[in-house]
C-alpha cells in the first residue's frame, strides 16, 4: 500500500511539474481558401492568420498544442466573415539543444461566423493536420517557424464559391 501511494504521489507531482507554454502564432496561407466559379461570388481572404496557442510539455520531447487561429474573409455579396480554427496537435521534437526540428499531427475544428451566403453549406468543419518546423530557443523566447497542412472533411461552400478542402499555411510561433 505505501509503495502504491508513493508511486501515485510521484506521478501526480510529475504531472504538475510539466511546464505550460503560451504564445502567439502569426502566418500566411500558402494556398487559396476558395475557388471562385462565378465572378459575383468573389471572396478575398486577408493574408494573415493569427491567434494564441497553449502548449503542454510532456516527457520525451513531446507536447500537446492547442491553437485558436483567426482568418478574415471579405465576400462581395455578404460583407466580412471570420473563420476560427482550433487545431489540436501532438508535437514531437527531435534532439536536444537550442535548435530542434519537430513534426506534428492532429485534428482541427473550425467555425465560420458573421456570414449569410446562400452557398454556405457548413458553418462548422473538422479535419486532419500535419506539419513540421524548427524550434529555436533564445533566452526566454521560443521561435517556431513551421509549415502546416490541413485537410478539411467537407466544403463550407458549394456553387459559385467553393472552399478548398486542402490548405497549407506558413506560421511563425512566438512563445514563452
Amino acid at each position: 500500500m505505501p509503495k502504491t501511494f508513493l508511486g501515485l504521489l510521484f506521478l501526480t507531482a510529475a504531472a504538475y511539474a510539466q511546464p505550460l507554454g503560451i504564445g502567439l502564432k502569426l502566418g500566411v496561407p500558402a494556398t487559396d481558401a476558395f475557388k471562385v466559379i462565378q465572378a459575383q461570388s468573389i471572396a478575398d481572404a486577408q493574408n494573415l492568420v493569427w491567434g494564441p496557442y497553449l502548449e503542454l510539455h510532456l516527457p520525451g520531447g513531446n507536447s500537446v498544442e492547442i491553437d485558436a487561429l483567426r482568418r478574415k474573409y471579405d465576400f462581395r455579396a455578404a460583407g466580412t466573415s471570420n473563420s476560427w480554427e482550433f487545431p489540436v496537435v501532438l508535437k514531437h521534437r527531435i534532439g536536444e539543444g537550442m535548435v530542434r526540428p519537430y513534426f506534428e499531427g492532429g485534428a482541427a475544428f473550425s467555425r465560420l461566423s458573421d456570414i449569410s451566403l446562400a452557398t454556405l453549406k457548413h458553418r462548422q468543419n473538422y479535419g486532419l493536420v500535419v506539419g513540421g518546423g524548427v524550434e529555436i530557443k533564445f533566452l526566454f523566447l521560443k521561435l517556431s517557424p513551421e509549415v502546416r497542412y490541413t485537410s478539411w472533411a467537407v466544403r463550407n461552400f458549394d456553387g459559385g464559391l467553393q472552399s478548398n478542402r486542402n490548405q497549407i499555411a506558413v506560421l511563425m510561433g512566438f512563445g514563452f
